[in-house]
């Protein structure tokens, strides 16, 4: 008799956001290398969900529809970050993670930023990051590891950095 175990896959959404909005081709290439960064760091299978934005919260900019991965291969989009916190608070949402390469992905504004990840945290979802390491102006290469946010540590972070809760 042999027993099986069978391992469940951790549900992760992942959340993309960048500034280049000029060219939507460059902009979903950016949000693919993101995307490539965050595969990089999960096992196989554990992205259930896709979101992603330009520009800067609450006037964001026209979106691709996909993100484009090293040229040739696409990811569709879910939506962005506003279809992500709506999925979020519902209980059959298809994440329990949300994943970036940076916290500061959800916003660049500290007190939209800690509205953010405390609608996150209430939900029961955990913010985890893989750190982008930039080798000049190419795209991110390897992160170092997966981290995951500590939630009391970085709002109180961005209390002091001026953030209301």
């Amino acid at each position: 008799m042999s027993i099986h175990r069978t391992t469940v896959l951790p549900r992760v959404a992942f959340y993309g956001r960048t500034a280049e909005a000029s060219d939507l081709a460059t902009a979903a290439l950016v949000l693919g290398g993101q995307y490539q960064q965050c595969v990089s760091v999960l096992p196989d299978g554990a992205i259930t969900a896709v979101f992603s934005d330009l520009g800067n919260r609450p006037d964001y900019w026209r979106t691709p529809a996909t993100l484009l991965l090293d040229h040739e291969r696409e990811i569709s989009r879910d939506g962005g970050l506003d279809d992500l916190l709506t999925e979020a608070v519902r209980p059959e949402r298809r994440f329990d993670f949300v994943i970036s390469t940076n916290v500061h992905r959800l916003s660049c504004d500290t007190a939209t930023r800690t509205t953010l990840l405390r609608t996150l945290a209430v939900a029961g979802i955990e913010f985890l990051h893989a750190p982008e390491i930039r080798d000049g102006d190419r795209l991110p290469i390897m992160p170092w590891r997966l981290r995951s946010v500590d939630y009391i540590e970085v709002l109180t972070q961005l209390i002091r950095d001026g953030g209301h809760l």
